[in-house]
């Protein structure tokens, strides 16, 4: 008996821990001047950095200085390309552990890019990293939740499903888009925490009845202008729209970029298992 009311108190101390590791993680964060999610990772299982979550990144890049203190194996070369179309060819490299929140990845693959140093900073993660992981940005909150089955369901009783597509680039690079209307048109928007303010391909002024010498539009340089537009809304539900933002237009590779106060004041759940963003809208003011 003696020995089942040991067994038993063992059980009851240990309760507690299982039934946390079944609750939704949260992981705060920050913003910077650029408006960037700036969250805390571990790399190499010993070093601590403070690194962008930039959902437009597509692949994880690391300052070279980091990734030369974790004696990352070279990997190849991955080319990518700018929202301007400016090529980036990034030499990739494997790195013993990258740790954020819960998730955990040994052998995790990044690519390294030399402005990083230069600028003090440590560096990018992208959605490569949650292919199997739901995770909302909870702006309201500045947080980071990493969604379990059960509260999975709890967002999506109190959120909106929206449709995502996705650009997969061989598993290296992912990048995520939900459609939007702008001119009475629909496009498809880049997701992209690492900007603020949305942009758009010029050729979406004509639709809008902007013109390029048209008053309230500044011109930043050849064929970039900046000005403000009625409202951007998600196509699959209208409601959830950005009224008069300030927007830019340029020539860009996508239709358009969906920057991050798009989502400000909101919480929004990216499930890419299940191909959707889940959007809550309770308290936002439309």
């Amino acid at each position: 008996m003696r020995r089942l009311a040991r067994i038993v108190f063992a059980l009851f101390l240990t309760a507690p821990a299982v039934a946390a590791q079944k609750k939704a993680a949260a992981l705060p964060f920050t913003t910077n001047s650029d408006g960037l999610v700036i969250v805390s990772v571990v790399l190499g299982g010993e070093i601590h950095a403070d690194v962008a979550l930039d959902t437009g990144a597509g692949v994880d890049a690391l300052a070279p200085s980091i990734v030369e203190k974790l004696h990352g194996k070279p990997a190849g070369v991955f080319t990518g390309f700018r929202t301007g179309g400016e090529r980036l060819d990034l030499p990739l490299f494997i790195i013993p552990e990258l740790s954020i929140g819960p998730i955990v990845k040994k052998n995790a693959l990044v690519s390294t890019w030399a402005v990083f140093d230069q600028l003090h900073f440590a560096g990018v993660i992208s959605m490569n990293d949650f292919r199997q992981q739901a995770l909302t940005f909870d702006f309201p909150n500045k947080q980071i939740v990493f969604e379990t089955s059960r509260s999975l369901r709890a967002r999506l009783k109190s959120g909106v499903p929206i449709p995502l597509k996705f650009d997969d680039e061989r598993g290296i690079a992912l990048d995520l888009f939900p459609e939007v209307l702008i001119g009475g048109q629909t496009a498809q928007c880049e997701m992209d925490t690492g900007t603020p303010d949305s942009a758009f391909n010029v050729r979406y002024m004509e639709p809008l009845g902007i013109s390029k010498e048209g008053e309230g539009v500044t011109r930043q340089k050849p064929g970039a202008y900046r000005t403000t537009i009625p409202q951007i809304a998600l196509a699959a539900a209208p409601g959830i729209r950005q009224v008069q933002p300030k927007v830019k237009f340029g020539d860009i590779i996508y239709d358009c970029v969906l920057g991050s106060h798009f989502w400000s004041g909101r919480s929004v759940t990216v499930d890419i298992p299940n191909q959707r963003l889940i959007v809550n809208t309770e308290g936002v003011p439309h």
